[in-house]
């Protein structure tokens, strides 16, 4: 009994102990990062160091946080830099018809088609991973199609992306969006029952089945909502630049990845959050300017992301539960 007893109490620390690195370990990460580009570049801790940064990693962070909720339901959802790429061809190209109220109306049509996405991969029961992929495909094209494959300047009357674009106290709105977001986001998760709905379809399908979890209408819902983020992080992309490309966020679906399972989040899903989302962004967004001090050509930078990728899966899957690896 009293063995017994013992071993229980162990597993519990274990599982408890786990569950500290898993949350502290992240964000003890980006501060050592943080320290050392501050050792080798003074310069890059100063306040408007921070704040450009801030702006700069915005996109970066939306795509993570929109990305994180697919994978805790143990989904993924790649057509993330997709959809953030045509939204900047949208705006360009609507805007005759709906005007300052474009940028809006070019959310409301991504978080449609996300939602689309996911009541498909659910419903006709098809790997996310093969849908989104195919979606992407189609995304990449329709932006090439629409925007004849040229760059073009963004409108001046847009209201979403003009507010983007200034700053309100010296803080630059999109840090102001993202935090709102986030804010919303982490309300819906907490209070309502689409954030257990959500853990819970990551940590078994039947089991959350069995509980009376609606698993279309959650995957509808996450995948409207990832939809919906890289949409704004397309409009965060935008403003930054003052240009639409079919091909402007073409290079962010690896960061993007990278940024969800850097922050503690199982590629297996079931564990994580917001928080880790948004740490795990911030990291992905510092480790480039690492690179960038220590010399690292910009050619050479998806290496570095891609190995640190393989690092962060290996170390925050759950093989137990994944049964076997194929």
């Amino acid at each position: 009994m009293g063995s017994t007893l013992d071993s229980t109490l162990i597993s519990a620390l274990r599982g408890q102990g786990s569950g500290m690195m898993r949350s502290l370990g992240p964000l003890a990460v980006l501060l050592a990062l943080v320290a050392i580009s501050a050792v080798i570049a003074p310069g890059v801790i100063e306040v408007d160091s921070l704040l450009s940064f801030l702006s700069d990693a915005a996109p970066i962070i939306a795509l993570v946080i929109g990305g994180t909720l697919p994978i805790l339901a143990g989904s993924i959802d790649l057509s993330v830099a997709g959809v953030a790429s045509l939204t900047g061809v949208l705006v360009v190209v609507l805007n005759p018809i709906f005007g300052p109220w474009t940028s809006l109306v070019v959310i409301l049509i991504a978080m449609a088609f996300g939602a689309t996405q996911g009541f498909l991969h659910s419903w006709l029961q098809l790997p996310s991973f093969i849908v989104t992929l195919g979606t992407l495909s189609i995304l990449s094209g329709l932006a090439l199609l629409l925007s004849n494959a040229t760059a073009e300047p963004i409108p001046e009357n847009d209201f979403f992306v003009s507010y983007l674009s200034n700053s309100t106290a010296e803080i630059p709105n999109t840090i102001i969006a993202l935090i709102v977001i986030v804010a919303v986001l982490g309300f819906l998760m907490r209070y309502l029952r689409l954030g257990r709905d959500i853990y819970a379809l990551g940590t078994g399908e039947r089991a959350a089945i069995m509980s009376a979890v609606n698993v279309v209408a959650v995957r509808t819902v996450i995948f409207a909502v990832s939809a919906g983020c890289a949409a704004v992080a397309g409009l965060f992309l935008i403003s930054i630049t003052t240009f639409s490309s079919p091909t402007l966020a073409g290079n962010l679906l690896l960061l993007s990845i990278v940024g969800v399972v850097l922050g503690g989040t199982a590629i297996s899903g079931g564990v994580g959050g917001l928080f880790p989302a948004v740490v795990g962004g911030l990291i992905t967004a510092w480790l480039r300017i690492v690179t960038v001090i220590i010399g690292v050509q910009p050619t050479a930078q998806n290496i570095v992301f891609g190995l640190t990728a393989l690092i962060a899966v290996a170390l925050t899957t759950d093989r137990s539960k994944l049964g076997i690896i194929k």
